[in-house]
């Protein structure tokens, strides 16, 4: 996964609210300004300062491109003269 695909999929906040909202939601949720986990939430920083020990992958980038897959059919619009 990119770097750009995987942090579209992470929320951060600093309310339990919002960060529970946001795991119904389907992302990975960080909830920073505490460091207890709580339910709904994936990690919990004490300081944004400590994102880079706490979500080394965000920083990994991999060198193949990624795969992209259609569900279904795909339509393709294409011109002919004859």
């Amino acid at each position: 996964m990119t770097l750009r695909a995987l942090a579209s999929q992470f929320f951060f906040d600093d309310s339990i609210r919002n960060i529970q909202t946001g795991k119904c939601m389907g992302l990975h949720t960080v909830w920073v300004g505490n460091s207890q986990r709580a339910d709904g939430v994936d990690y919990a920083l004490e300081s944004i300062h400590n994102i880079r020990e706490a979500l080394p992958e965000l920083w990994e980038v991999e060198d193949k491109p990624e795969d992209i897959r259609y569900a279904g059919n795909v339509a393709v619009e294409t011109t002919v003269k004859a």
